[in-house]
């Protein structure tokens, strides 16, 4: 259940990402999908440049990178800062991330949804527009 007391929700669960994403993107039918490790690891710290449209996750448990979506095209040219938690600065998150798909399947904005491992707040640190189809490769790399 997600408190929504305070200006930045707040969720004991990781599955309350996918609520917050459809909030935030104003779409019930967004497909939110949960970021996990090989290794089974689902907590992660995170680089992210919002001008390039980019984001790699590292793996709390075993220290595996990846690069989501179709980062791995634009990192070259990105400048990735940490992301740290705006309240209590932890920067360990749970992470998902939702498609808005058009009407032939194919997506048309990525967002990026975070629970912070330490005081619990939800955030959407990243989202994009999808300017090509088709979208498959992109989707598998999750």
């Amino acid at each position: 259940m997600i408190d929504k007391t305070d200006e930045f929700w707040a969720s004991a669960t990781a599955d309350d990402i996918d609520e917050y994403l459809k909030a935030f993107a104003d779409n019930s039918a967004l497909d939110v999908k949960p970021i996990i490790c090989g290794c089974g690891g689902d907590t992660f710290t995170i680089k992210c440049d919002r001008d390039e449209r980019v984001i790699q996750v590292k793996c709390e448990d075993c220290g595996a990178e990846k690069l989501l979506a179709d980062s791995a095209e634009y990192w070259d040219s990105a400048d990735p800062e940490d992301l740290e938690c705006p309240l209590c600065k932890n920067r360990v998150h749970n992470t998902r991330v939702g498609f808005r798909r058009r009407r032939n399947g194919s997506v048309k904005w990525v967002y990026i949804g975070v629970r912070c491992t330490q005081c619990k707040a939800l955030g959407s640190p990243l989202d994009w527009k999808i300017d090509y189809e088709p979208t498959d490769e992109m989707e598998r790399n999750i």
